[in-house]
């Protein structure tokens, strides 16, 4: 391994804020992206001189930034270039294939345009941020990307529309990192409110929030709860976190582990199979920890010689079939790790006078490039094999498809037959998201609450009715019925329209018990009731010829009659359900109680 500091004032001896490696295909040369406080993107070739180091050469200088660079990174087949910045844009670029300089010859200078060897053009703007961006992560597959920034949100972005997938505002203070798992399942983000959230990108909820973890049993046996993660106090702006390439780990900086009194810090590995704590911890204990970068190859085990002379893998630590390398940046240090072992097998430290800001590797893993805001970029160049040796067949990964195909049959569906909210939510249910994300989607229960309220509000009595009355009723009535068990469980719609507390308020239960004749009342003399009380009393008793008896047993004399106390006590759950209904009756009749309330305030005022 060989390190050689540049000397080339990158960004006119401005602090350099990001870099990334192009990861292209056609492998013909290193083509380097930074960023910096000049408010421009440079691209650079990077290259090895006969002595091993790395030699650079400039290409192309991208103006187009109204204020600081924050991050470039570079698309996953190496087309397009996002940069981010502090005007709140995200600018991508394209390499213009013809050699005709951009027509846009404002924003930079004749000479600077002169030196350009390529040219890159602006092919999108994405704008959504009303704050500085500060991290900026694609997807595999390059159509989609996540963006953080200072407004303390992140957004999902469509990137052949070029329009938001979805806004994520949990965070309480700046998102100074996000990544995208490989796999397609998970966004993390990583905030200065000492948060770390991943989200499910298939339901856009928040998946799990890590903060907090329990420290060893003390003296008295108490456990004690500590802040995993630094506060706004960090001397960077950034918290560049990661997954692995085969998306199996999540590596989090800016981690900090109390022993004692004292404060060690940290970079933290999550598993994907459980990422509500981490697995392990790797101290740094000089700075902080700020970002961290994994190399793109797969690399084989290491092995060792048995006394037999056999070839024999070394013991791995995560037990992987093969060996992943990376990088994490403290603020003055680098510190190069593998999956195989929890010590670090590489150290570069003393290397920059000010914080370092960003890491990235090359498609070959032959260099990783550090940006340090004192304005100057450093190389760390390996020889073929000192990594270690490549795997041969890197392994398939398995990307992330929800079953996609019920739900779209589940809210055709729902469009055709508008059923009940209790049908729509089993059918949002059938998609196979862990058990975690339906814990924390609290929106999706507020909107099956609205849409079950006016129904619960016009059409109440069905919370009025037995167990064996919901059993016998007719096909008419059932949906409403589960319209007002939607926002309980559903495995047992009769069971929560009885005891769910919304109808408590709503349910006359005095009527019923001074009238226990009503209790064995059949479905089709329900019916008779309500249409007798959406009527009024002035309604015939014999309207049902085929079953008279049971409407004269339940007669409307005592409804009617009530005294105007009890009448109160039953105008104000009633009343907007028989304004709803269009029918109210005469004792509670809103219209006729304002017009007394009137002739007595004009009575007074004219004495």
């Amino acid at each position: 391994m060989k390190v050689v500091t540049c000397e080339i004032a990158w960004h006119n001896k401005e602090p350099v804020y990001s870099l990334d490696f192009q990861h292209s295909s056609d492998g013909r040369f290193h083509r380097l992206a930074t960023a910096g406080v000049d408010t421009t993107v440079r691209l650079w070739r990077v290259e090895t001189d006969p002595d091993g180091k790395a030699a650079v050469e400039f290409l192309s200088n991208l103006a187009r930034h109204t204020k600081a660079v924050n991050v470039v990174r570079f698309s996953p087949n190496g087309e397009l270039l996002a940069s981010g910045g502090d005007d709140a844009a995200i600018l991508l670029w394209k390499l213009n294939d013809s050699k005709e300089p951009e027509q846009a010859l404002v924003f930079q200078d004749e000479e600077d345009d002169q030196l350009n060897k390529e040219s890159w053009t602006v092919v999108k703007t994405l704008r959504g941020h009303i704050e500085d961006v500060y991290d900026i992560c694609w997807t595999r597959d390059g159509n989609s990307m996540v963006s953080g920034s200072v407004d303390n949100t992140a957004i999902l972005w469509d990137i052949n529309k070029g329009q938001k997938l979805c806004i994520l505002n949990d965070h309480k203070s700046y998102v100074q990192g996000v990544t995208w798992d490989p796999l397609g399942q998970y966004v993390a983000t990583l905030s200065s409110d000492r948060v770390m959230r991943v989200y499910s990108t298939h339901t856009k909820k928040k998946a799990f929030s890590i903060s907090k973890m329990s420290s060893g049993p003390l003296a008295e046996g108490e456990v004690k709860q500590y802040r995993m993660f630094h506060d706004d106090s960090m001397r960077s702006f950034f918290r560049r976190l990661s997954f692995t390439p085969d998306g199996s780990f999540l590596l989090a900086p800016a981690g900090c582990v109390e022993v004692g009194e004292n404060i060690i810090n940290t970079t933290y590995i999550f598993s994907r199979k459980g990422l509500k704590r981490p697995i392990a911890h790797l101290p740094c204990p000089a700075k902080a920890t700020l970002a961290v970068r994994c190399c793109p190859v797969y690399f084989e085990l290491r092995t060792k010689k048995g006394e037999d002379g056999s070839v024999q893998p070394l013991p791995s630590t995560f037990k992987l079939p093969y060996r992943m390398v990376f990088a994490v940046a403290s603020e003055d240090s680098i510190l190069l790790y593998d999956t195989q072992q929890t010590l670090p097998f590489g150290l570069v430290s003393n290397i920059h006078y000010h914080t370092l800001s960003d890491v990235t590797w090359s498609r070959d893993g032959s260099f990783l490039a550090v940006s340090s805001t004192d304005g100057y970029c450093s190389f760390l160049s390996f020889s073929p094999a000192e990594l270690g040796t490549p795997l041969k067949e890197p392994p398939t990964l398995e990307m992330f498809v929800p079953n996609s195909g019920a739900e779209k049959k589940g809210k055709k569906g729902s469009v055709a037959k508008n059923p009940s909210p209790v049908s729509q939510t089993s059918g949002s249910g059938s998609a196979p998201a862990p058990t975690s994300h339906t814990k924390d989607a609290p929106p999706t229960t507020p909107l099956n609450e609205k849409k079950s309220a006016p129904c619960a509000s016009s059409k109440p009595q069905p919370r009025r009715i037995t167990l064996n009355t919901l059993e016998g009723w007719g096909k008419p009535t059932t949906p409403k019925a589960t319209a007002s068990a939607a926002p309980q469980t559903p495995k047992s719609e009769s069971t929560s329209a009885l005891s769910s507390p919304q109808a408590a308020p709503l349910t006359p239960t005095n009527p019923s018990k001074t009238q226990p004749r009503t209790r064995p009342l059949t479905p089709s003399t329900q019916k008779v009731l309500n249409s007798v009380n959406a009527a009024g009393p002035s309604m015939p008793k014999s309207t049902p010829t085929s079953k008279g008896p049971a409407p004269r047993r339940v007669s409307l004399t005592p409804v009617a009659s009530r005294s105007p106390a009890v009448g109160s006590l039953f105008a104000t759950p009633s009343s907007a359900e028989k304004a709803k209904q269009e029918c109210p009756s005469p004792p509670t009749d809103p219209a006729c109680q304002p017009p007394e309330s009137k002739r007595s305030k004009t009575s007074i005022t004219q004495d």
